[in-house]
């Protein structure tokens, strides 16, 4: 359901078409105002477009590291279940070796056993 919200930025007023809830939308709002709001404080000759240019800029880097870090953190989650994965093979290659090697020895030591039974009659 798209809703429509009104906000307030830069002292001036937008009407936004979304999909996404309202409070969400006005704390977008309300960030973005505060960004433009505090450079156009700090530097009183940049307009509120100016100041909403650097604003775009700045979020467009954060947004771009941020999936930067993001792709990174995928790929070492996929390197993570990949050596578990080998890791749990070698588990699984070991158990199977020593349930052999318990088999084997003890069928050595019922072997022994009778061995030992045959010298003694």
């Amino acid at each position: 359901m798209v809703n429509k919200v009104r906000v307030m930025i830069a002292g001036a007023q937008y009407a936004i078409a979304t999909t996404d809830s309202e409070q969400y939308i006005l704390s977008l709002a309300d960030k973005l105002d505060r960004d433009i709001s505090k450079l156009m404080k700090e530097n009183p000759s940049l307009s509120a477009t100016k100041a909403a240019v650097f604003c775009a800029m700045d979020y467009l880097d954060e947004y771009r590291k941020s999936t930067g870090s993001a792709e990174n953190m995928r790929s070492q989650i996929q390197d993570y279940i990949a050596d578990a994965a080998r890791a749990k093979a070698a588990e699984d290659k070991v158990k199977a070796e020593n349930e052999s090697l318990r088999r084997e020895a003890a069928a050595l030591r019922e072997q022994l056993a009778r061995m030992r039974k045959g010298e003694k009659t």
